[in-house]
């Protein structure tokens, strides 16, 4: 049972599609089984056979290597590549050379008056022009009603195209020729200038002027040279040197006094230096004879000509290395401009060994260039000669048998489109039915669960008579287990939220609201006289077991304040329930029943009942209804599945949501099996357990009993 009291939805939640086509799968069935009838005897009058042919096409999509690289020159993908082919066989020029073709065969394509365009329209569309599956392959398919001309027609688009594709082909290679070919002229050209510049500088400075050897060799001279030059140098500066110590002795022996000349050692060192000089003379030699005169000038103590002769060796000794000086001297000035030219040369040499190193490496880079223009060249050149990147995988045959995949495609369309409609019509009967069909539909469109549902009395064989009184007459039904289940739910409400009074309403009438009332209120577990059934239905009153009220008295008596409410109470009655009916309406005014009455009558009740169940009049024919669910605990909506409909549900449900009711129940009643989602297994079930099992609902009777 609700307690929220949500508003209600869209009751387009209400379709359900599978649903609907169990509910009229009779409907359904009778839908397909005329409709296929029509569809063969359809397909079996008008159909033609169809003839379709297909040839296949392998392409190798090669990208060239050029010498000057782009990015943009290329496709992104393969696929792309793929698509650009399809459409490039869809074009004018392709579809009106094969057109061209055809007809020089002695076919006709172009009807009378039909201009080219419109003949290459109508090829176009009627053309498959399809990739398989991701591969280098495509086919071109075409199907007529006549396989005159089909494969021939199919052969000049695949021929058309491998010609077009060859012409665009050779005309992009002649290009790429014609603009190779000047390049290579030009690094001709370049090469020879290079080879020229280094044809010079071998004239200048000789055919081994690239090798570097040649350079070593010149390296060698320049240092032998300066190695010369260097030692000269040091004779030179030796040479200076001596002469400056012999003037500076020649100096001292002139200044000296021949008295410290006699006491000083002098003489001694000078006579060791006489002899060391005799050393190798011959004794014949005027200069060995000078030398003994001078030993024997100082022997006889002849001071004076001894510093005479000391004076003389030493002007000797001055006189030679004067001349070993100047002859230094002018050695190292020749070799000063040998040195100088020698440099130059070898820079010279140098300068050349590297102009010739850069010339030699900017040949290669030109040769390689060239080599690489020309390998280019000869591909191109080879490749003029090819039939192209497309060739034919299999051409298209004529046809020898009709196409039956036209016919399977045309009975698989019929039955498709049979199935469709049968499923439209179930569909549009089912959107413009709005009964209450089922039970899960409530949910989804108030946005609350249905307390519980009643199957018909037909499912069960129940004679209306006695759906009053089916916890007496038929305690063991399947019905009676489903008032049970209702019974269990206000227990369930009484006992968790106190609820004592519970109002039931029909939508307009007639939806077994008494009924419900009655029975599920004969199974609450609670004592026979704590319960009472009250009647404020005045479309009909409640009536006893004989078919009339018991006394004359009842609700309109006590209100009219000619008898107390007791006396209008019916103990004694057949039932598992007082019941407090109506009364005469010649009385009083039904209309008279206001809040305060009601709230004062519940008042009165709940001092000696458990349960009190209100049998309201419709809530949508009756203001007294509103009234009454106000002054209750619960509401309880009884919905004829078969009678209701959906706007008149979900209106009902919003009067008691604006009078702030605090619990709504819906009771689904007369329900069929397949609506319910039951199937008759479910019956069988019920009363296989019945032989040995007691049932709860016996029970629950026997006890209120």
């Amino acid at each position: 049972m609700n307690q929220n009291n949500p508003k209600s939805k869209n009751m387009a939640l209400a379709f359900s599609l599978k649903s609907a086509i169990l509910d009229n799968m009779i409907l359904v069935l009778s839908i397909l089984g005329v409709g296929l009838t029509l569809m063969v005897l359809f397909v079996g009058l008008t159909h033609k056979p169809y003839y379709s042919v297909s040839s296949s096409l392998l392409f190798e999509p090669k990208i060239p290597e050029l010498v000057y690289n782009s990015n943009d020159r290329y496709l992104h993908s393969f696929e792309d590549w793929m698509r650009t082919q399809a459409h490039e066989i869809e074009s004018n020029q392709v579809l009106l050379s094969a057109i061209h073709s055809f007809e020089d065969s002695g076919y006709v394509w172009i009807q009378d008056g039909e201009s080219e365009k419109t003949a290459v329209d109508r090829l176009r569309g009627r053309l498959n022009i399809s990739q398989i599956n991701n591969t280098q392959i495509m086919t071109i398919a075409l199907g007529s009603g006549s396989k005159e001309g089909l494969a021939e027609i199919v052969n000049a688009v695949t021929q058309s195209y491998i010609n077009y594709k060859d012409q665009q082909r050779k005309t992009q290679d002649q290009k790429k020729l014609d603009y190779l070919r000047e390049e290579k002229d030009k690094y001709n050209v370049r090469l020879d200038a290079a080879y020229k510049d280094l044809m010079d500088i071998s004239k200048t400075f000789g055919t081994a002027v690239a090798d570097e050897k040649n350079l070593y060799i010149y390296l060698d001279m320049f240092v032998d040279l300066r190695s010369r030059y260097n030692k000269i140098l040091t004779d030179r500066i030796e040479s200076e040197n001596k002469l400056s110590a012999l003037n500076t002795q020649k100096t001292q022996l002139l200044t000296m006094d021949v008295y410290d000349l006699q006491n000083t050692q002098e003489l001694l060192k000078m006579e060791q230096d006489i002899n060391s000089k005799m050393v190798g003379l011959k004794t014949d030699s005027d200069l060995y004879k000078q030398y003994s005169f001078m030993l024997a000038e100082i022997d006889s103590n002849s001071i004076r000509s001894a510093r005479k002769y000391l004076v003389a060796d030493i002007d000797h000794n001055i006189s030679e290395q004067t001349m070993l000086r100047d002859a230094a001297k002018l050695t190292e000035k020749d070799l000063q401009k040998e040195l100088r030219k020698a440099q130059l040369e070898l820079s010279e040499i140098n300068t050349a060994v590297l102009k010739t190193g850069t010339q030699r490496q900017a040949i290669e880079r030109i040769i390689n260039i060239w080599d690489r223009i020309n390998d280019r060249i000869e591909q191109i050149e080879i490749e003029l000669f090819n039939p192209g990147r497309v060739q034919v995988l299999s051409a298209a045959q004529p046809p020898e048998f009709p196409d039956p995949n036209k016919l399977m495609k045309k009975i698989f369309m019929g039955i498709l489109g049979i199935f469709g409609l049968s499923i439209g019509v179930v569909s549009a009967k089912e959107f413009s039915d709005q009964t209450i069909k089922r039970v899960s539909d409530i949910e989804r469109v108030l946005g609350f669960p249905a307390t519980g549902f009643l199957l018909d009395a037909s499912s069960e064989s129940i004679p209306d008579e006695d759906l009053d009184r089916l916890y007496k007459t038929h305690p063991q039904s399947y019905m009676t287990e489903l008032y049970n289940q209702l019974a269990v739910k206000i227990e369930k409400e009484h006992d968790a939220f106190g609820a004592q009074t519970f109002s039931i309403f029909s939508l307009k009438g007639k939806s077994g609201a008494t009924s419900a009332a009655k029975n599920i209120l004969a199974m609450l577990d609670a004592n026979k006289h704590e319960k009472i059934l009250v009647d404020l239905n005045a479309q009909p009153s409640l009536v006893g077991t004989n078919g009339e009220h018991s006394n004359g008295n009842g609700l309109i008596g006590w209100l009219a304040k000619h008898k107390t409410l007791e006396n209008g109470i019916e103990k004694d009655i057949d039932a598992y329930f007082d019941i407090l009916p109506l009364g005469s309406l010649r009385e009083m005014d039904i209309a008279r029943i206001r809040p305060s009455v009601v709230e004062e009558l519940f008042s009165r009740l709940k001092k000696d009942y458990k349960y009190i169940f209100i049998d309201g009049p419709p809530l949508l024919r009756s203001s007294e209804s509103q009234t009454i669910a106000q002054g209750t605990d619960a509401s309880i909506l009884v919905v004829d599945s078969q009678e209701n409909i959906w706007p008149e549900l979900i209106r009902a449900v919003n009067i008691l949501d604006k009078l702030k009711v605090s619990v709504i129940s819906v009771i689904l009643n007369k329900v069929q099996l397949k609506r319910a989602g039951y199937m008759r297994k479910t019956l069988a079930d019920h009363y296989a357990n019945q032989q040995v099992a007691v049932y709860p609902s016996q029970l629950r009777v026997d006890k209120a009993a």
